[in-house]
């Protein structure tokens, strides 16, 4: 999948080996994480690694060329589960089981949307879409039911002092706020179910996250709004 928005030409392929320090490296810096810095609570290249193993096609990178050389400047991480959406949500390490996805489960139903990340020199320029396309993408691809994933409300930062994560993620959900990573996910026509609390640590977030849910035929995942995740728990740092 090639795209070219706002003079960037980059292409998104699946991950291989070859890219693991590149999309370590870009997970740091989309965390605001300069490159000379280790992140022990970042996905890793050995996580990488584990991650191409154990589920291939769920892996994406978006790539430039650059000097002559191949640069990660987007990475996107999938795993199958069949803990469906509409099931008591869990936190992020819950589901997962490891960064190199212990729970992944070959026979699964559903998509889940482990990490989605930009390097920000390269933000806003229409890569986050293509990695999501990408992920959507294979939903058809393989047959499964849907795709979903706790939207991290990296924005809640700004309005701490206002209001609870809970009372700020429905306020984005209704569109009365802006959040740089749930808005954006709600745009690429990504349904919101609800307000996940405790779902990640990250204090800009209030470690909370909103349900997002995509499913092919256009049906719900859940019929009534919000039911699904009112208590407990992309991703995406963008």
């Amino acid at each position: 999948m090639r795209g070219t928005y706002r003079s960037l030409d980059f292409v998104v392929v699946g991950t291989e080996f070859r890219h693991c320090q590149g999309v370590y490296d870009t997970i740091r810096l989309a965390n605001g994480i300069p490159l000379e810095v280790e992140c022990p609570t970042c996905i890793r290249p050995k996580d990488v690694r584990e991650q191409i193993t154990r589920f291939p096609e769920g892996q994406f990178v978006a790539v430039i060329t650059e000097n002559g050389e191949e640069k990660v400047i987007g990475a996107a991480t999938l795993m199958r589960t069949d803990y469906p959406p509409t099931a008591p949500p869990l936190p992020w390490k819950a589901m997962i089981g490891t960064k190199g996805l212990a729970n992944h489960d070959p026979d699964g139903r559903w998509l889940y949307g482990v990490e989605i990340a930009v390097r920000p020199a390269y933000q806003r320029r229409g890569v986050a879409s293509a990695l999501y396309r990408a992920r959507l993408g294979l939903v058809e691809k393989i047959g499964l039911r849907g795709w979903y994933a706790g939207g991290v409300l990296f924005g809640y930062h700004r309005y701490r002092k206002q209001m609870s994560p809970r009372e700020y993620g429905w306020k984005v959900i209704r569109h009365e706020l802006y959040d740089p990573t749930v808005t954006m996910q709600l745009n690429q026509g990504l349904e919101a179910m609800g307000v996940i609390e405790n779902y990640y640590p990250e204090s800009r977030a209030g470690n909370a996250a909103v349900l997002i849910v995509w499913q092919p035929d256009g049906k719900r995942a859940v019929q009534k709004r919000g039911k699904a995740a009112h208590t407990r728990p992309d991703e995406a740092r963008l």
